[in-house]
């Protein structure tokens, strides 16, 4: 099915041409009818399925029926009032979010702005006080806005929470009720999350005024994902991911590690190898972030060393190759991970090191995925296999593991077993679309 089988306006089905989008995801295929008809929805898909443009183009479509013919033609003519907001949990992915949607808008006279935490507010508060249409935000730089310079959005009749699982993850319900409670009494609510979680489900039954229930449990971005295991020291990690990307020719490597220390001593050592690479992580400051992803895409670098604070919300365009350098604390971590390689249909590669120490979470996450993983092993990495002079003669102070972080996670994993069925799906063979 193509986006033209839908009543969009000719503006937005002419942005959508010049994305170069042609048939819908399944996704959008299941979303955009229901949410063109004003419906709350509670919708599960994976990152990387085209969820922005399924809540964003009907959204857009409603705003264009709003105004007259005129101001569509004559952007002088349209004043900007904020009636439609995007809650997103991460600054990446506000940023990422309101960069579509302005795609998709670039016929239409509708503002977009993103709002977040890290940067300086004063630029944000200027272009919202210009006047917005859509404005996508994380919950802590949009109560600064409220609070301090009295943002109204009494006039918001429609409202987006993207990521709602990792919004509830990071304690943000607090948040998403205070935000019902200020927009117009009569709107539309759409809830997205990457899994069917008990909470998640309880919030949208509270939250939402008989929703459509959508799940788009297991798409062909999933499936395209090769994914391994290579089995080795974990002291030798690093020796391994040096070796691997110069004996590959490797030239984009997205490589996540389980804290800021271990991503800071794994980019020293990559230096040291000569291997061209930056660090992102949750206390590099945004500007740090954007440049380090600028320059990941842009082909200046061969491996970004990041934390789970990239785990979502980072779109790279035809990423081939994600690597596990550690696995994550909470199994569910891993799916998220592997969902920034494979997107949009494409195919990809994840490749998790797995030392004996390792072993337990492994079994936790092919539990999730429903899938034994290959292991592999590398000559001269065998287990047993002396281990080179440098591991040898030189006592290394391993790298911290913040314990609290790891506590945190663990607290997680106990009684949240339900919650592994929507992500169990994910990595599945089957797909369904439900209604409650």
């Amino acid at each position: 099915m193509n986006f033209d089988a839908f009543d969009l306006h000719s503006h937005i089905l002419d942005a959508v041409s010049a994305r170069g989008y042609q048939a819908l995801t399944e996704v959008q295929t299941h979303v955009l009818p229901v949410a063109m008809q004003g419906k709350d929805i509670m919708a599960c898909a994976q990152t990387g399925t085209g969820k922005t443009a399924a809540f964003a183009l009907p959204l857009l479509n409603k705003l264009s029926q709003q105004l007259a013919v005129q101001d569509i033609e004559a952007d002088n003519e349209h004043r900007a009032q904020l009636r439609v907001l995007v809650l997103t949990p991460t600054r990446e992915l506000a940023i990422q979010v309101a960069d579509n949607i302005q795609a998709y808008a670039q016929f239409l006279p509708f503002k977009t702005a993103a709002v977040y935490g890290g940067a300086n507010m004063n630029p944000q508060r200027k272009a919202v006080n210009a006047g917005v249409d859509i404005l996508v935000a994380t919950p802590g730089r949009l109560f600064d806005l409220i609070g301090q310079f009295d943002l109204d959005l009494s006039n918001v009749c429609h409202l987006v929470v993207d990521e709602a699982d990792r919004m509830l993850d990071m304690g943000f319900v607090r948040d998403i009720e205070r935000v019902k409670k200020l927009v117009a009494s009569e709107h539309q609510t759409l809830f997205f999350s990457a899994t069917y979680s008990e909470d998640v489900k309880t919030l949208a039954q509270k939250m939402l005024i008989e929703p459509e229930w959508i799940n788009v449990a297991t798409t062909p971005t999933a499936s395209k994902i090769e994914q391994e295991v290579y089995l080795v020291d974990k002291r030798r990690k690093a020796e391994l991911l040096s070796e691997l990307v110069g004996r590959n020719n490797w030239q984009q490597v997205l490589v996540f590690v389980s804290s800021k220390e271990s991503a800071e001593h794994l980019h020293s050592e990559l230096k040291l190898d000569g291997v061209k690479n930056s660090v992102f992580h949750g206390d590099k400051t945004q500007g740090s972030r954007n440049r380090a992803l600028e320059e990941f895409k842009s082909g200046k670098l061969r491996v970004m060393v990041a934390t789970d604070v990239a785990a979502r919300g980072l779109d790279i365009e035809a990423l081939p190759l994600v690597i596990n350098y550690e696995l994550p604390f909470a199994a569910e971590d891993y799916v998220h991970r592997v969902g920034r390689t494979g997107r949009a249909g494409l195919s990809g590669r994840a490749i998790s090191f797995v030392s004996p120490q390792d072993k337990a979470m492994l079994q936790e996450i092919e539990q999730i995925i429903d899938i034994t993983l290959p292991r592999i092993t590398l000559p001269g990495y065998e287990e047993g296999a002396p281990l080179p002079a440098r591991y040898r003669d030189v006592v290394t102070k391993p790298v911290k593991e913040k314990s609290h972080n790891k506590r945190k996670y663990q607290e997680k994993r106990r009684g949240e077993s339900k919650s592994r069925d929507g992500a169990k799906k994910r990595f599945g063979r089957s797909s369904s679309n439900t209604k409650k």
